[in-house]
């Protein structure tokens, strides 16, 4: 007959000889992935959340967009750059153009994501009137108009682009103008982000904590994310010395940066 082995047995062996349980040694946490600035792990549960938000979709179109935009200018710097066999040059140049073609048709599906963005704007106005030093409020309600009048100008630009205005209906410089408020929009961002930032940064130093560490990297990211802005909207301005390599750093880590802002809002 099979006889049942002691509890005190059982522990034994899975301790290697050794009843007492404090001898065992602890088993290594699972590899997981944080997403940087939280807590929250990369798991189905979080990418799910990822997904169901329409903001975090767009910001994730935005980097597959520049990191096409980056790989169709490799491939075009490398097949008129470096002395290749013909057909090596073709199919690279063919390359270059499907990453060209990605770019733009992520950047058309992102205009759908975007129409009617401008109406988010709305829930800053509580900030800005709670405001108590004068010029700051005054930025932020500069901020403001300029947020509306650049996004809605965008809307506009994107019937026409998406085809729901025949082609011409807009004058030429339309585009432009909306390009246009997009830099004045970046400069602007930029004194208010340095406000956030000053003001996170005295927080930190009353009260240094995970939490107000967090929110001081955060508002710095944003800061940094704005001045990309400028160097992206320069060459979208079509300004005489704006570098397209520049436009495409930028604007890929700007995307970067929005993207991790709008997936820890989305996850709160």
């Amino acid at each position: 007959a099979i006889k049942a082995v002691p509890t005190p047995c059982i522990a034994m062996l899975a301790t290697g000889g050794h009843a007492d349980s404090g001898d065992v040694a602890p088993t290594a946490p699972p590899f997981v992935v944080r997403i940087p600035l939280s807590d929250h792990v990369v798991d189905v549960r979080t990418i799910n959340i990822l997904l169901s938000s329409a903001q975090s979709r767009e910001k994730c179109l935005k980097i597959m967009q520049y990191v096409a935009k980056l790989l169709a200018y490799a491939m075009m710097l490398v097949s008129s750059a470096i002395s290749l066999a013909p057909q090596t040059v073709d199919l690279t140049r063919e390359w270059g153009k499907r990453a060209a073609g990605l770019a733009k048709g992520t950047s058309q599906a992102r205009r759908l994501f975007k129409f009617f963005r401008w109406v988010k704007h709305f829930e800053d106005f509580p900030a800005m009137r709670a405001e108590t030093t004068l010029w700051i409020k005054m930025t932020l309600l500069l901020s403001l108009a300029i947020n509306l009048v650049a996004d809605i100008s965008e809307d506009i630009c994107s019937l026409e682009r998406l085809g729901f205005l025949p082609a011409g209906t807009l004058p030429v410089w339309a585009e432009l103008n909306a390009n246009r408020c997009q830099l004045a929009l970046a400069i602007v961002e930029i004194f208010v982000s340095s406000v956030r930032v000053t003001r996170a940064h005295g927080k930190c130093l009353l009260h240094a904590s995970t939490t107000s560490r967090r929110f001081l990297s955060m508002a710095v990211l944003e800061l940094s994310k704005f001045v990309a802005d400028i160097g992206k909207a320069l060459w979208d301005c079509e300004l005489s010395f704006a570098s397209e390599l520049v436009f495409i750093f930028c604007g890929l880590w700007a995307a970067l940066v929005s993207t991790h802002k709008y997936a820890l809002k989305a996850l709160k």
